[in-house]
């Protein structure tokens, strides 16, 4: 996204997305770190990044032409611009690591672990690459988790506010698959048993995309903004005093979390991470959301992660009448997981790893047991129906 200063990467996210922010943080890290890797940044448009080697390119196509040109044998891309028409020209002089943002499909799978060229899929965390662990492109698939340069603990508590208050915070995109619409649906449930209760919503519909247009409130795309606003407001069309929108927001977004006691990520549970997630613990939010594998890797107290998103309102009073976790705790469940030095090391293991070769017989020992598998699932079906 241009017209923003990146240079403060190291600091914090400058209100992007969190997979652009990861690219823009490791390749970073990798640049001023002494590994002997030589690290190179792609973007489309022009901005202030402080990155040594920083270069300008169209698309796909053009990026791979430049590293043919100089030299440069492996190439990192988010998995949600893959094009294999583009990849298959350069397959014997690039080495492409799959950075698995996004969950990978079967059909994706299937295509990735028969690509000789594709070396890696790192996904960004545990419990997404065990949803694949029984696909043959689990051999050459690890997981990094996703990393964050944390402060010392001082730094945190002195913006968290740890009153006992009823502030309630959600912060994403406000698009559908970032589930909104579901504690919007559920907040006049939270007000009948806790009046005081308020409701801070950090993002916008235009977080991936500046030039989206919005509703009638400017909050979100036309139609999404219609489906939940009917619950925020009132019969003339008035805001719930209650609930208040502060659309995109930088470095202030701390000061909003440190004040609120509960914190609802994502509730529909379809993340492969959730980087708000470790931002609204790291100051000091009490998490509460559906139970999906990203949130069991990434959320400190897993003790209110619900099964069913009707059970939303009940999981965020019993939040709000508890006593908070135990910062502290939190506090070193997030930063040894998730920090800079382990996680980085780990990509520089693996940057600097001879390109996958899959086994030959390991991988028709996959392809014999699946079609082991499905002939007995076959057969079972046979027999039943007789």
């Amino acid at each position: 996204m241009p017209n923003i200063d990146y240079s403060g990467v190291l600091q914090s996210n400058p209100g992007i997305p969190g997979s652009e922010y990861e690219f823009l943080l490791v390749s970073y890290l990798l640049d001023i770190r002494d590994n002997n890797i030589d690290s190179y940044l792609f973007v489309d448009f022009d901005g202030q990044f402080p990155h040594t080697h920083c270069l300008k390119t169209i698309d796909l196509q053009d990026c791979c032409q430049q590293c043919e040109r100089m030299h440069i044998d492996r190439l990192i891309i988010d998995i949600k611009y893959l094009d294999f028409k583009v990849l298959d020209q350069f397959a014997d002089k690039i080495c492409i690591y799959v950075w698995a943002h996004n969950q990978p499909s079967t059909q994706l799978l299937n295509i990735l672990w028969r690509k000789s060229y594709i070396s890696k899929i790192i996904n960004v965390g545990y419990g997404e690459m065990q949803t694949y662990q029984r696909h043959p492109a689990y051999l050459k698939s690890t997981y990094i988790y996703n990393i964050f340069p944390f402060q010392n603990i001082d730094y945190y508590t002195k913006q968290i506010h740890f009153d006992d208050n009823h502030n309630v915070v959600y912060m994403g995109s406000l698009q559908p698959a970032n589930g909104f619409h579901i504690l919007a649906y559920h907040w006049i449930e939270v007000l009948r048993a806790v009046p005081d209760a308020q409701l801070y919503v950090i993002g916008s519909g235009k977080l991936y995309d500046r030039n989206a247009v919005l509703g009638h409130y400017g909050i979100a795309q036309k139609d999404y903004e219609n489906s939940f606003m009917k619950y925020l407001t009132d019969s003339n069309g008035n805001i719930l005093p209650s609930v208040h929108f502060l659309g995109l927001l930088a470095d202030e977004k701390y000061e909003i979390l440190g004040k609120c006691k509960v914190a609802v990520p994502n509730p529909t549970g379809i993340e492969t991470f959730c980087i708000t997630a470790i931002e609204m613990q790291m100051c000091g939010c009490n998490i509460t959301t559906k139970d999906a594998f990203a949130y069991r890797d990434t959320i400190a107290n897993k003790s209110y992660l619900f099964k069913q998103e009707s059970e939303l309102s009940a999981y965020i009073i019993k939040r709000l009448m508890d006593k908070r976790d135990s910062y502290e705790s939190i506090y070193q469940y997030i930063t040894s997981k998730f920090g800079v030095e382990g996680n980085i090391q780990r990509w520089e293991k693996e940057l600097k790893c001879t390109k996958y070769t899959s086994d030959f017989f390991v991988v028709m020992a996959y392809e014999l047991r699946w079609f082991l598998y499905r002939a007995y699932c076959w057969t079972l079906r046979k027999i039943f129906k007789k």
